[in-house]
């Protein structure tokens, strides 16, 4: 996974925030020489973040940067991503199945693409530094979901923010209620159109 570094930035706050350690960062991105001297708005390579979790592209497999390429008001269900995130995400569709939602409005690719650049399939990532953390409710799990937007699109029985099942059906149903689906996620949008990830 590729981040775009942003001033402030430290690579010891960016290994915690990626789970990985400094020296990883350090072996990852050959350009760097000094380890305490980054620069704002250039690419660090995070290791690590696609040997878990891979979303499989259509024509030549694993693609990470736009994955199934869809005509914009396509709203195609497509194939659940191989691995342990394509099986969260396969349990929690059949959860959202169950109680009313529409597989039109949920494709499992782009749930993958969403959790690829919220978490990099990490069902313990925190952010703990943007505007939300400061506010008392940092963006946990793989959706990166804050706890009040959890505990509103949560169903019962699925209560723990952390476990990935449960993060992925307030995320997916939140991002049905704001946009209408999760392909009308602004991020997963910006991929189709080739400008690019925005957080939701």
């Amino acid at each position: 996974m590729d981040y775009k570094i942003k001033s402030g930035d430290t690579l010891s706050a960016l290994a915690k925030r990626f789970n990985t350690d400094v020296d990883s960062l350090v072996k990852a991105n050959p350009n760097i020489t000094n380890k305490d001297l980054i620069y704002a708005d250039a690419t660090l390579n995070i290791p690590g973040s696609k040997d878990d979790f891979q979303a499989q592209g259509v024509s030549k497999g694993p693609d990470l940067t736009g994955g199934a390429q869809q005509t914009q008001g396509s709203q195609a269900v497509g194939d659940v991503p191989p691995g342990q995130v394509g099986d969260w995400i396969k349990q929690a569709m059949d959860i959202l199945k169950a109680n009313g939602v529409p597989t039109d409005k949920m494709n499992p690719q782009d749930i993958a693409k969403i959790i690829q650049h919220e978490s990099s399939g990490n069902p313990n990532a925190i952010n703990n530094w943007d505007s939300n953390a400061q506010k008392g409710t940092p963006s946990i799990g793989l959706m990166q979901t804050i706890q009040p937007t959890f505990d509103a699109y949560k169903l019962p029985g699925h209560d723990n923010i952390r476990n990935p099942v449960d993060n992925i059906i307030a995320g997916v149903r939140y991002s049905i209620e704001r946009y209408g689906s999760v392909s009308n996620v602004p991020g997963i949008k910006g991929l189709n159109s080739g400008s690019g990830y925005v957080g939701y």
